[in-house]
């Protein structure tokens, strides 16, 4: 196993053969999962990012571009629609940076329009992603979401999903699940509930997750937002140093 790399293209730039491994993908880790419907929903899609490992692609995300009228502003909304990353390659962070990467150049094309993440999740941990990282997002567990962030929820996923969107409940429930995870892939831990109220929140709010129920989210795009990353990415890569000299005085 080697260091993913990132790159982003055009849906329609996209060879035979990278179309074939991003389903092979999706077949890995999702049940129900039709190809026909996948290689249709791509086409759906404005773009995509590409992880690769010497060439060979190792995960992806896909993404669309959103606009809503609410407040009396034109707010943009980004969606992220399938996403995997194969399992030897959990941890590395390459795919966060490069979709925080692309948020920035979006926020800077349009830098006085809200910038939103779109994200419809049927596991707990992209709701931690997403919940660990922006400030802003809703819903979440501290307290209700705001008229103006529940229209943009509701609006977004209407425009996303139609009549498959369940705004008194803000989840997606399709007649027929379109693709659940594989069971053990992100079940939660025995105590997790307990520990993390974030998990527990997700989990009541999304209690069909395992059939492939989707909860709608949002979270804003901020100018501090690489900033912050660059910040907590230091703060995690520098806790061993420090530790060391408290190690060391405890040892004289």
């Amino acid at each position: 196993m080697g260091t993913l790399s990132a790159r982003i293209v055009g849906v329609d730039g996209l060879l035979q053969a990278e179309r074939a491994r991003m389903f092979a993908l999706m077949d890995r880790y999702y049940d129900s999962v039709d190809p026909a419907r996948f290689h249709a929903d791509l086409a759906n899609k404005d773009s995509v990012i590409l992880l690769e490992d010497a060439g060979l692609i190792q995960g992806f995300s896909t993404l669309r571009t959103l606009t809503f009228e609410a407040g009396g502003r034109t707010h943009r909304g980004i969606f992220s629609g399938d996403t995997v990353v194969d399992r030897p390659y959990w941890g590395q962070r390459v795919l966060g940076r490069a979709f925080l990467m692309h948020l920035l150049r979006e926020k800077a094309r349009r830098p006085l329009s809200p910038l939103w993440w779109l994200l419809i999740t049927k596991g707990y941990k992209t709701y931690l992603l997403m919940a660990n990282n922006f400030g802003e997002h809703w819903p979440r567990y501290e307290r209700a979401t705001p008229p103006l962030q529940q229209s943009l929820v509701d609006g977004f996923a209407s425009q996303m999903f139609g009549d498959d969107y369940r705004g008194e409940r803000g989840l997606i429930v399709h007649e027929e699940s379109l693709g659940q995870l594989k069971a053990g892939i992100a079940d939660p831990l025995p105590d997790a509930v307990d520990r993390l109220p974030r998990v527990a929140f997700f989990l009541e709010r999304n209690p069909g997750w395992a059939e492939g129920h989707e909860l709608a989210c949002i979270a804003r795009m901020t100018w501090g937002m690489p900033l912050k990353y660059v910040l907590k990415a230091w703060w995690k890569l520098s806790r061993p140093l420090r530790r060391r000299p408290r190690i060391a005085r405890e040892r004289v």
